[in-house]
């Protein structure tokens, strides 16, 4: 076997070693020799087909300085931008989203074959076909990452750990993707703050006059927009670059007179820059010359599933002639996988992090407004950090700087809005490890004024989630459980291979699991478990989906059973859905009427219905049709009822 991993374009070679041997050696080799070390390869996709039932992924800018692409090792595929803006007149709806479009789909699939080579590959071959569509084009783009396998064991780290950073132009970088089969031991943090969309440039230059109306322009007067999950084409969307729109999660730029640049987003929007100073006749800071950046849009709803995967979004960058400054970077994106994740320090404490960047304090002129924080996902089966050694979880908004002016009364940046945390286990774990998503601060407005730009959006701690499972190369349509007589029967639907082996697996505190019992697939795609002898209390159930490669292993998100609960989780599919889904209900309620009320996340009731189901089905087609977003749903029959989750694109 060869192997060949490059360091500052030194190319490694080892032949003819066993893999573990080579992993490790490898590996030590590249984190010894710096402070801090990258262990990702990277890839523009540029196009996706299918050939002979496998998706071929043509690929450009790659990047294979800290790890080679490979047969038989893992990859993420993550769309990190698509064409979602909904407004694009020159008003204050520029920039808005409506629907999400495929932005943030992510999904890990094994590599079958490179070509020509794996030291210059053009072109990626995947062992089957991708689950999710992606669309790439002159306002999208989707990048390749490798899932890095660090050992196929156990493994401690030696340096910190971060990203190669997000590059705009290249269509790629800004994630830390990788896994330990066994224990996990964190003896040095592993981060990705300022790595992901980058913050927008500052102005040239500046009018006389407040420009509250400039929200687009190509005109170098005007602060940038931060990047975001909207790619700008500048060559088709010149006008796009500069003014006080936001682009989606993208913070808008400083209009003129010494205005701030807006806070970038991601799982909360990002705050507004200020308003612009005093000179002469015109006064920005009264009613209506307001000129600062406008805030990008959260991106809440998206994230709160698990299925989709934000970088944060770039600061807008601050207007002026002197001392304004640029936005800064948004966080990037971290995805582990362990069995288990413990820490070992002498001192101090070890950080997982993907923190939105502060923009710079500027001088009489407008300050930046700051990146937004990213995305941490975390698949863990057990957590085992000792108390000597904390492990703190941050994706906060970063800081909009400051105007230190007075004669012109420059305004600060917005602050950025907080990333998210996500936990595939249905608990949060919180034994010495503190997990944080904060929102960012305004930036002061002028010396002498005493007041500040606008904070970012969002309570402390809101994008901090739990129960999410990796998107998986096995597309499960339905996985639920329901109680039968006190036997706990778990459910399932998958477009499958006959070659899948599902793992049923069981656990009382939804984090330490058990196999009790295996499923081999049909090719069929619909399955049933029955567990017998459940525990008393809540039980947590998971599916490990295992291919005909034995290391190729995957998991599903986790459905709960209580034998003393009347209420419980359904689950609804296709989830998300478009304009009708099912609901799948135990089989000792099939002739009984059923009421499904659909309430938005603040409960207001969208729609109801009743009625009998068919087959144990319920099929709900909305009279109109929802918004895209999050939605609750409720069945009550004979005074019992069931609640869920449902996403609408």
């Amino acid at each position: 076997m060869e192997k060949l991993y490059r360091f500052n374009g030194i190319a490694l070679h080892l032949e003819c070693v066993p893999l573990q041997a080579s992993l490790s050696f490898l590996i030590f080799i590249l984190l010894s020799i710096t402070g801090q070390a990258q262990v990702n390869s990277y890839a523009k996709v540029t196009a996706i087909n299918v050939s002979s039932g496998k998706s071929v992924l043509s690929i450009a800018n790659v990047n294979q300085t800290y790890h080679t692409f490979m047969p038989g090792e893992q990859v993420l595929v993550i769309q990190m931008q698509d064409n979602v803006i909904s407004g694009t007149a020159n008003n204050s709806s520029f920039g808005l989203l409506t629907a999400i479009g495929k932005a943030g789909q992510y999904e890990e699939a094994t590599i079958s074959a490179i070509a020509p080579s794996t030291a210059a590959p053009t072109s990626i071959t995947l062992t089957g076909t991708l689950t999710n569509t992606y669309a790439i084009g002159s306002n999208s783009s989707v990048q390749v990452v490798s899932f890095t396998k660090l050992s196929t064991t156990n493994y401690t780290t030696s340096t910190n750990i971060t990203a190669v950073p997000w590059s705009g132009s290249l269509g790629r970088g800004g994630v830390v993707a990788f896994q330990v089969p066994g224990t996990l031991t964190l003896k040095n943090s592993i981060s990705a703050d300022g790595q992901g969309f980058a913050g927008g440039a500052k102005s040239a230059n500046y009018a006389n006059g407040c420009e509250p109306t400039v929200y687009i322009t190509s005109s170098t007067n005007y602060g940038a927009k931060g990047e975001g999950i909207y790619l700008i084409n500048t060559t088709s969307n010149p006008t796009y670059v500069r003014g006080r729109a936001r682009v989606v999660t993208g913070g808008g730029g400083g209009s003129s007179l010494v205005a701030g640049g807006a806070g970038g987003s991601n799982y909360s929007a990002g705050g507004d820059g200020g308003p612009g100073g005093i000179w002469l006749t015109a006064d920005c800071t009264g009613s209506g010359n307001a000129s600062g950046g406008l805030g990008g849009v959260a991106l809440s709803t998206y994230s709160a599933l698990g299925t989709r995967i934000f970088m944060g979004g770039g600061g807008g960058g601050g207007n002026g002639n002197s001392g304004q400054t640029a936005g800064g970077n948004g966080g990037g994106i971290i995805i582990i996988k362990a069995g288990t994740l413990t820490t070992s320090c002498s001192s101090s404490s070890i950080s997982i992090s993907a923190n939105g960047s502060d923009a710079g304090a500027s001088g009489d002129d407008g300050a930046g407004g700051a990146g937004a924080a990213g995305t941490i996902l975390l698949q863990v089966g057990t957590y085992s950090v000792p108390a000597g050694c904390p492990l703190n979880i941050q994706a906060n908004g970063g800081n909009g700087g400051s105007s230190n002016g007075w004669f012109n009364l420059g305004s600060g940046g917005g602050g950025g809005g907080q990333g998210a945390v996500l936990f595939s286990g249905a608990t949060l774990p919180t034994s010495h490890i503190s997990t944080t998503t904060t929102p960012g601060s305004g930036g002061q407005n002028g010396a002498f004024i005493g007041t500040s730009a606008s904070n970012g959006a969002g309570g402390n701690t809101s994008g901090v989630i739990v129960g999410i499972g990796m998107v998986l190369p096995v597309q499960l349509v339905y996985f639920a459980v329901e109680n039968k007589n006190n036997d706990a029967v778990l459910n399932w639907t998958s477009e499958d291979e006959s070659n899948v082996t599902y793992h049923v697996q069981r656990s009382t505190d939804g984090i330490n699991f058990t196999t009790i019992g295996s499923v081999t697939g049909t090719g069929n795609g619909s399955y049933s478990f029955t567990d017998a002898n459940p525990e008393s209390g809540r039980n947590y159930y998971r599916l490990e989906m295992a291919g005909n490669i034995s290391s190729k292993t995957s998991l599903s998100s986790i459905v709960t059973f209580n034998l003393s609960d009347l209420v419980k989780v359904l689950a609804a599919y296709p989830n998300p859905a478009h304009d009708h889904f099912y609901i799948r209900v135990s089989g000792n309620n099939n002739n009984k009427t059923h009421v499904v009320a659909i309430t938005d996340l603040t409960g207001q009731l969208i729609y109801t219905t009743s009625g009998k189901p068919a087959n144990s089905i319920i099929t709900v087609t909305p009279d109109r049709p929802l918004k895209p977003g999050l939605y609750m749903f409720k069945v009550t029959t004979d005074g019992s009822e069931q609640s869920g989750k449902l996403m609408i694109q």
